[in-house]
């Protein structure tokens, strides 16, 4: 028993050495010399400097010489902006919580507009209803505000419910931020 335990030890070690082993072979390594004759080198084209990149010469692993392999332009991972200072998690989440407040109170507004004008409207067919609403202009023109109220406060609660929270959540910002 001690015995099979030791040799699957053994053989998980070896496993280990034979898959580093194949990537260390795998590595790529490129040479270009420079225009004061100094010699550089390094793990992937992306980091010969863009000057070089033509004359760069890929070598090969087990012998140091040049490769007999194309070369292969792999694009590098996009670099991060580091001009850019990072900023305090409370600030951006200050900047996202303003954000839903500026939201819930526009919402708001937007509800106290539709009530005035249910209002106005509702007044205005109470009291003269045959004077006013006659007019079928005055009364399309009432309606057709109704309804657009209606739709910005729809758009504005999907916002508040859907779009601000997907927005937050993509730069990094924790669900319950919004809420405080």
């Amino acid at each position: 028993m001690i015995v099979l335990s030791f040799l699957t030890k053994i053989a998980a070690a070896t496993s280990v050495i034979a898959v580093f082993a194949a990537s260390v072979c795998l590595a790529e390594t490129y040479r270009w010399t420079d225009k004061n004759g100094n010699v550089g080198f390094a793990d992937s084209l992306q980091q010969v400097p863009q000057e070089y990149r033509e004359s760069a010469k890929r070598l090969d692993s087990r012998s140091g010489g040049p490769s007999t392999k194309p070369l292969q332009i792999i694009p590098s991972p996009p670099q991060s902006n580091t001009d850019v200072p990072a900023m305090d998690p409370e600030e951006t989440y200050a900047t996202w919580r303003e954000r839903a407040r500026q939201a819930r109170a526009d919402l708001e507004q937007l509800k106290l507009q539709r009530d005035a004008t249910q209002k106005e409207y509702d007044k205005l067919r109470g009291e003269g209803y045959g004077k006013v609403f006659s007019d079928a202009a005055a009364d399309e023109k009432y309606r057709a505000r109704l309804t657009e109220l209606d739709q910005q406060i729809t758009q504005k609660e999907q916002e508040i419910a859907t779009t601000l929270p997907d927005q937050a959540r993509k730069a990094g910002v924790p669900s319950g931020v919004l809420n405080q």
